[in-house]
């Protein structure tokens, strides 16, 4: 009995369609496909620009040969000859039909990308890496996308990694921009993507912030769907509400809860911080480390090809140190500089974990981080106020020091000398004046409240901005100051609020 193989020539030609060249028609000859979109074409017919089905602005470099394409091809070829079906890839599909599959992109979208995607195409051809590089005034491309209402170009510059969270010259970040001007499918776009709702930018006014202020209610509605905090405060220690001057967007600020959608699960908070700059952006600095560790990570660095650093640097990432039983390191200058600058404090049993792992990126940072210095919790909320991108410790607050340059001061076990000090507090970024201030002459500058006592108007430090540093062990200054704009305060002060990473109540050290 002969076999007609009817249904298996119907389906295999049905499968055969699928793995035509979507620009000629024909099985593809050297099959090769994006990278960026997955669409595949002869070798001949591919386009060096932009992909010839869906129209996403393409690199040569992300032009691969397509292996599996090829074996299928192969495949069908096989069953073809045991079911005798010589015509398999004859005429399979009209070409003028080709784009007309639900693949393609829509007319309006494909009219979108070729009349405003010249910035996505530049970086596309050229480095992908600087898909966050800012123009003179901070803007990156992302930005611009957003200040232009170009909802598709933002879509696809999220798509092939462009930073949501970048901040321009004036600490505005995409989202911010978006949302002063009525963007709403953007913001939208944006917050998916894990931009930071509770982000300040200018005055320390957050995206609610701006909405309410320009009487936004739909995006205030939007943010509130993820997670905005209505109880933050700005530089001027007014909080979204108190900018309100209509009686729908009140209410709304007063009745609808922040929603369930949780962007820290769904998001991995934009895989927020990614752990933080593993690999190439790793940068390792050790500190008090013991000998055998030393060794143990001059190893971890030759297996997996680790940066790291022998002096304390801002562009370190990592400091390992050593611990107790509790996890508790001690505090020394270096434990000081990091936390001022947000940096991941971590044990030494980071490094001898990661001598194990095939993958350094299977380590989970946050086992390993130090619980405390000796304040519990303070590493990991130093660490997250500059994640967040929260104004430092000292942001807003100037300081003069009326300490000798030549004296070495002792607090605790810690020695510092006058330039450490204005190291540390430049850290937090910190004013140094080279003058005493005149009480008279700051009362009438325009006031502002520090970032981190804004929250609480009751705080003895709430409007102070300018401080008078003195040396504890010697005699007091003969004018101390107590005024709610300035105040001398010790030495002792100012190390024990970056130990506990806040502007300490000068009364928990008997002030």
């Amino acid at each position: 009995m002969e076999v007609s193989w009817t249904n298996t020539r119907e389906s295999l030609k049905n499968f055969a369609k699928t793995l035509i060249c979507r620009k000629c028609g024909n099985k593809p000859v050297n099959p090769v496909s994006y990278t960026s979109c997955g669409h595949f074409f002869c070798s001949h017919c591919i386009d060096n620009s932009k992909c010839y089905q869906c129209g996403i602005p393409v690199r040569i470099s992300e032009i691969r040969s397509d292996h599996t394409i090829l074996s299928l091809l192969r495949d069908c070829d096989v069953i073809a000859n045991v079911i005798e079906e010589n015509n398999l890839w004859s005429a399979l599909v009209d070409t003028r039909n080709i784009l007309q599959n639900e693949d393609a992109l829509p007319a309006d979208i494909q009219n979108t990308i070729s009349k405003e995607c010249s910035v996505v195409n530049y970086l596309l051809k050229n480095n992908i890496k600087n898909i966050n590089k800012s123009n003179p005034m901070g803007e990156t491309p992302l930005h611009i996308a957003c200040i232009k209402g170009q909802k598709e170009i933002v879509k696809i510059l999220l798509e092939i990694g462009a930073d949501p969270n970048t901040k321009d010259n004036a600490n505005w970040s995409p989202l911010q921009e978006s949302i002063n001007l009525g963007h709403y499918e953007i913001c939208e776009l944006l917050l998916k993507a894990g931009a930071f709702t509770n982000s300040p930018g200018i005055e320390n006014r957050t995206a609610l912030h701006e909405a309410v202020i320009n009487n936004k209610v739909e995006e205030v509605k939007l943010l509130l769907q993820y997670n905005a905090n209505k109880e933050v405060y700005d530089q001027y220690g007014k909080k979204p509400i108190d900018y309100c001057y209509s009686d729908e967007m009140k209410e709304t600020l007063l009745n609808m809860n922040v929603s369930s959608i949780n962007t820290e699960t769904e998001y991995e908070l934009n895989s927020i911080f990614d752990q933080t700059f593993y690999n190439n952006n790793l940068i390792v600095y050790l500190s008090n480390l013991s000998e055998i560790n030393k060794e143990l990570f001059e190893r971890v660095v030759a297996k997996h090809k680790i940066k790291f650093i022998r002096t304390y640097k801002p562009c370190v990432t990592h400091i390992i140190v050593e611990v107790n039983e509790q996890n508790i390191a001690d505090l020394t200058y270096d434990i000081m500089l990091a936390l001022l600058n947000g940096k991941w404090l971590l044990t030494s049993e980071w490094v001898s974990v990661s001598l194990e792992l095939p993958n350094i990126r299977e380590a989970e940072l946050e086992l390993f981080e130090v619980s405390g210095c000796p304040t519990l919790e303070v590493p990991k909320r130093a660490r997250e106020n500059e994640e967040y991108q929260n104004p430092r410790l000292f942001s807003r607050c100037s300081f003069f020091l009326s300490l000798q340059a030549n004296v070495v001061y002792r607090i605790g076990d810690i020695n510092l000398t006058k330039e450490k000090v204005i190291k540390l507090i430049k850290a937090g970024d910190g004013i140094i004046l080279n003058r005493e201030p005149n009480p008279e002459d700051i009362k009438n500058l325009k006031q502002y409240i520090p970032f981190h006592v804004a929250h609480n108007p009751h705080h003895p430090l709430y409007k102070c901005t300018h401080y008078i540093i003195y040396p504890a062990e010697t005699s007091e200054p003969l004018i101390i100051y107590n005024m709610p704009h300035l105040r001398s305060l010790p030495l002792l002060w100012l190390i024990e609020s970056i130990e506990k990473f806040t502007l300490l109540n000068p009364s928990y050290i008997g002030l």
